[in-house]
């Protein structure tokens, strides 16, 4: 009866949430992923801003992306300007990937991580990304 509380009470906690700690250690195993992909995004620019004034940084982030992003990981804290600082952006793509493809991160599978940033949480399903994954590939 305990340990059927005790497990109870975890999965009404639901999944562990990443700190900025767990962020920072994605980043650094996933960097040349988010290298590839801040080329084909920007080209290294990360004053870019794109799709009409939407999508702002090295890696194009959208702000429901932020939001999405931000609402798994409370520690996230910033703006959608702060989408400009590489470091920031990085932290809110890897929250959203352990937020909608957590296997992939854990298992480090870049081509659903890159399709995901691009085409969204069901993105590495998605036709419309292939092209895209391809794009990053080049760069890796």
């Amino acid at each position: 009866m305990i340990r059927t509380l005790a497990l109870a009470s975890l999965l009404a906690l639901g999944p562990a949430r990443p700190s900025i700690d767990d962020l920072d250690a994605h980043r650094t195993e996933l960097r040349s992923l988010l290298d590839a992909i801040r080329a084909v995004e920007s080209g290294h620019d990360d004053r870019a801003v794109g799709d009409d004034g939407q999508a702002l940084g090295p890696y194009q982030i959208w702000n429901g992306y932020l939001t999405d992003a931000q609402d798994w990981c409370k520690a996230l804290v910033g703006t959608h300007k702060d989408c400009h600082d590489r470091r920031f952006s990085e932290r809110v793509m890897v929250a959203y990937w352990d937020r909608y493809v957590p296997r992939a991160l854990a298992d480090r599978d870049h081509e659903v991580l890159a399709r995901t940033h691009n085409g969204g949480p069901k993105g590495s399903t998605k036709k419309a990304t292939v092209g895209y994954w391809r794009k990053v590939q080049k760069h890796m």
